[in-house]
């Protein structure tokens, strides 16, 4: 049941689309149905052609929703800076297509934003795994539960509020950068010492990649956004020492005795490497364990050649401006 909206300022929610006609409607109905409904849904699409703006369109004629499509070509920071600059309210909510906001989404988001004052609030999200392999992708994509430090928690476009003010202050999303904006905008939200809290129980179900490929260019996806801007992970660092010193150690082994001893060395540090793929994350995924020694390889050689890419993207901006 909705509480009564005059009670609490009107939020927007912002959402930015391209090709998300199998998600989209299953997001629009979660805010339809939300306690607390948005004064206006501001929806950006960058001119899908899977019959999205169709979906869009028909769900709008028939919702109680105020919902605004704007198309505009362009990465989601195009997208988003242009559905809050569009946005009649202070108060900003986003949430992403492929997301499902759960019915108290947005009334914990603005109850957390009025109790703490902060003007940026990070909600929470989940995995919704309908398969064994998308089981095993969760731990991969996501924070887990019981790995969440609330006092560090960076929010996420997932599940966000923000003010407008401070939106603007920061300049907006950095339009240079498609895949890793909101983490890039939490850093600087960081810098400027502008105050963030974390709620966890403004959750959003989100769904996990459904196959190899697409896991694969997920990660690669957001290490290239993460090189390319100068934003390094210190485990990005431990994972490129792991394979090197790898390296190292077997260019050795196949000088000093034969190259047939560097397979000896391989397999049974890639047993060892699996079962501690497996330990880390076989506590989430009990249907889905037997995919975690392939994820895990997987990331790795996503991230790695992720993160050259955008070290070789960024140094060629700099050459070539």
């Amino acid at each position: 049941m909705s509480i009564n909206q005059k009670s609490t300022p009107p939020i927007s929610v912002i959402i930015t689309t391209f090709n998300e006609a199998n998600t989209i409607s299953a997001l629009l109905q979660a805010l339809e149905k939300q306690t607390l409904l948005p004064a206006e849904v501001i929806i950006v699409d960058a001119n899908s052609t899977d019959g999205t703006i169709e979906l869009v369109t028909t769900f709008a004629k028939k919702s109680a929703l105020t919902i605004q499509l704007l198309p505009k070509r362009g990465n989601r920071s195009v997208g988003r800076n242009l559905a809050i600059k569009s946005a009649k309210h202070s108060l900003i909510a986003i949430t992403d297509a492929g997301c499902i906001p759960e019915k108290t989404w947005l009334q914990t988001l603005v109850g957390q934003h009025q109790k703490s004052k902060a003007p940026v609030v990070a909600g929470y999200y989940k995995g919704i795994a309908q398969t064994p392999f998308e089981e095993a992708v969760i731990p991969y994509a996501l924070v887990m539960p019981d790995k969440v430090n609330e006092a560090h928690f960076l929010p996420a476009t997932r599940s966000m509020l923000l003010t407008k003010k401070f939106w603007e202050q920061l300049g907006g999303f950095n339009e240079e950068l498609s895949d890793n904006e909101d983490y890039d905008f939490a850093r600087r939200l960081q810098e400027k010492n502008i105050p963030m809290t974390f709620t966890k129980n403004a959750v959003v179900s989100w769904q996990p990649r459904s196959n190899l490929r697409d896991f694969f260019n997920m990660l690669y996806r957001f290490a290239r956004g993460d090189a390319a801007a100068g934003l390094f992970r210190p485990k990005v660092a431990f994972l490129f020492a792991r394979y090197i010193l790898l390296l190292v150690v077997s260019l050795a082994i196949a000088v000093v005795l034969e190259p047939k001893f560097v397979l000896k060395l391989w397999i049974p540090l890639g047993v060892l490497y699996s079962l501690w793929a497996v330990d880390k994350n076989v506590r989430y995924t009990p249907r889905g364990w037997l995919w975690l020694p392939t994820l895990q390889f997987t990331a790795d050689a996503a991230v790695m050649s992720g993160t050259i890419a955008g070290l070789l993207k960024r140094l060629q901006k700099t050459i070539f401006g």
